[in-house]
């Protein structure tokens, strides 16, 4: 009987273990505003596959195809616009990874019509404050209604931020989303227990970034979408305004969290 209980406890033992080694985030930057999150077997690509880019970073052709071949269960864009999205990228990297989910807008949608097996295609019509939870393999997949900023230029562009539940960990991806007082409470963003969130450098030019980085309650924030100039400013004002911050900027720089 006392053997019984030494090896069930060894067996207890050893799976608090393996949870305990499943407590990393890792958050590694692709290109522009895009990631590849992941944490224990999960991987998930939001707004990293769109084509050469002028202006952004981007991947080119043998970087992208290394990127489709390492697959994901997951890819998600914010929104439609070329820095972000694009449809040959998005739907060469479905028809190569049958099993990968894609989360979208219903703009984006329309793009893939046509180009890949229509049950790998999520999305909804989300309006005002609304929400919509989707669930794949072990992962949440929240997507919340929030328009794009420079909504005079924009206000046709549909935009959504993604709250990404994985193994644990809980981070936010904004896209180009108007980052204001209101949208963070009417999304009720500072209830939601958020891990990293994963913000445009325009927030900058707000006289309230802090403020409203500090409003959403995250532990952790990341600064993406700016091209190498923007490198130096931006970490001058982390520097004074929001000293636990990070960037990522050039492409492949990693955050790592632990617990």
């Amino acid at each position: 009987m006392e053997k019984l209980k030494n090896i069930i406890i060894i067996m207890v033992l050893c799976t608090f273990s393996k949870i305990s080694l499943a407590t990393v985030l890792n958050i590694e930057h692709v290109a522009n505003s895009g990631v590849k999150i992941s944490s224990g077997e999960k991987s998930i690509l939001i707004d990293a596959l769109f084509e050469p880019h002028k202006r952004f970073n981007s991947l080119n052709e043998e970087e992208n195809t290394q990127l489709t071949l390492q697959g994901a269960d997951v890819v998600v864009a914010t929104h439609v616009h070329s820095d972000h999205f694009g449809n040959n990228r998005v739907a060469n990297f479905l028809n190569k990874n049958p099993k990968t989910l894609f989360f979208g807008t219903p703009q984006t949608l329309t793009r893939l019509e046509g180009k890949v097996t229509p049950s790998q295609l999520r999305t909804e019509s989300l309006t005002a404050f609304e929400s919509k939870l989707f669930k794949h393999d072990g992962v949440h997949i929240e997507a919340l209604n929030f328009p794009h900023m420079g909504s005079h230029v924009h206000a046709k562009t549909q935009n959504y931020a993604y709250l990404i539940e994985l193994n644990g960990w809980k981070v936010l991806h904004i896209g180009d989303g108007d980052i204001n007082e209101n949208r963070i409470d009417g999304l009720k963003l500072a209830h939601k227990n958020i891990d990293v969130a994963l913000v445009h450098d325009r927030c900058l030019v707000q006289q309230d970034c802090a403020q409203r980085m500090k409003q959403m309650n995250v532990g952790q924030v990341v600064f993406v979408h700016m091209t190498d100039n923007r490198v130096k400013p931006v970490s001058a004002w982390i520097k004074e305004n929001l000293p636990s911050a990070n960037i990522l900027v050039t492409g492949h720089e990693k955050v790592s969290i632990r617990r």
